[in-house]
């Protein structure tokens, strides 16, 4: 059987690529035949870019200008993600419009609609598609493994009439999230709760694509896209008990002026490095807290009030709920004393179930 994965996979995004990878990986080891589908937009190339080329915005103006300082390190970044996407991930040729997605999926005999927030619709997200829901005919098997609509779940009823018909095409059904599992049974449908594919791989098998060791020096890495303030807070107070440095790796204008120095020559295989030898690890990232847990990091996730639908699942999933703090109410000592081994328990079932899932669903 051939079989295609229709994900994001091609965003300068670790959790993504990384995401994508751990799919197809997951599946290769049962099926010799898997590519991901190669959609990359003319409007996603242009995201990816360091830099606004024209920039006609304000917002594009200022991210240029707060960027000029680490021009060479965001080149150096922007060729570490082209590596890992073109030589790490097994793709199929490439595609740029939703037409040449269709065509190219009906070579296939299954398609796996992979993980991350695919199916969010949030007009904020400049890539999203609903070329994700495979609004297209039907010729192939369709699997729905993992995906997510994020918090636009609430939003989804608008939409409804539009998108459930193409659900309804899929032959199998699962969701990275509670609140969707939930969502789609209430609309009659069979809907399994798995892992995100991240969760399917071990450290070992990430540490085969590990840059070695990339900071000398013991370290606290912060991993927000968004620059939260309590992230950056929980890690300023955590720098100082550890007496380390602090290092972040989202490029400006995200938290411009935090005071933590910036590391962003990070590609993929670099973030994991980080991620494998960081002495703590302060995160708000759905994909920050997967990373930090399967390499047993201490850890905190950083919230303001209300944690957000995705991190709320994967934590209740991994029985990691008390690493959810403010900085109002954190606890390091609480962090510390982490048993790794009964969340590698609980991991290890989640796996199991996840992949006979995934494995059964394909060789129905």
């Amino acid at each position: 059987m051939k079989i295609g994965i229709l994900t994001y996979h091609a965003c300068y995004n670790y959790g993504a690529c990384l995401q994508a990878y751990a799919l197809q990986q997951s599946i290769k080891r049962r099926y010799a035949e898997c590519d991901i589908i190669d959609y990359q937009s003319k409007q996603l190339i242009d995201i990816n870019h360091p830099f606004c080329k024209v920039p006609k915005h304000p917002k594009e103006i200022i991210k240029n200008i707060t960027r000029l300082p680490y021009y060479n390190q965001l080149l150096r970044r922007q060729k570490l993600f082209e590596d890992f996407i073109n030589n790490v991930q097994m793709l199929s040729r490439r595609c740029s419009t939703d037409k040449e997605v269709e065509q190219v999926c009906a070579e296939y005999d299954c398609i796996v609609c992979g993980s991350d927030q695919t199916w969010n619709l949030d007009p904020n997200i400049r890539y999203e598609t609903p070329l994700y829901y495979m609004n297209f005919p039907k010729v192939q098997r369709r699997i729905a493994y993992a995906t997510s609509f994020g918090s636009w779940v609430k939003n989804f009823p608008l939409r409804e009439k539009e998108l459930l018909p193409w659900i309804e095409q899929f032959d199998a059904l699962s969701m990275r999230e509670e609140s969707g599992v939930k969502m789609l049974r209430s609309r009659g449908m069979a809907c399994e709760w798995v892992l995100d594919p991240t969760l399917l791989l071990e450290q070992t098998d990430y540490d085969k694509i590990a840059e070695k060791r990339i900071i000398d020096e013991p370290y606290v890495l912060l991993f927000s896209w968004n620059g939260s303030k309590e992230a950056v807070e929980i890690t300023k107070k955590v720098s100082d008990k550890l007496g380390c440095k602090a290092f972040y790796i989202v490029p400006p204008p995200r938290a411009m002026f935090c005071g933590i120095q910036r590391k962003l020559d990070v590609g993929p295989r670099e973030f994991l490095s980080l991620v494998k030898y960081a002495e703590f690890i302060v995160t708000n990232s759905f994909h920050g807290t997967v990373f930090s847990t399967i390499y047993k990091k201490p850890f905190i996730s950083a919230i303001k009030r209300e944690v957000d639908s995705r991190r709320a699942s994967l934590m209740k999933q991994l029985g990691l709920e008390n690493h959810l703090m403010s900085p109002e109410i954190m606890e390091l000592n609480t962090i510390m004393e982490t048993d790794f081994s009964k969340v590698e328990s609980n991991i290890e079932m989640l796996r199991k179930s996840s992949l006979s899932y995934l494995y059964n669903s394909l060789e129905e």
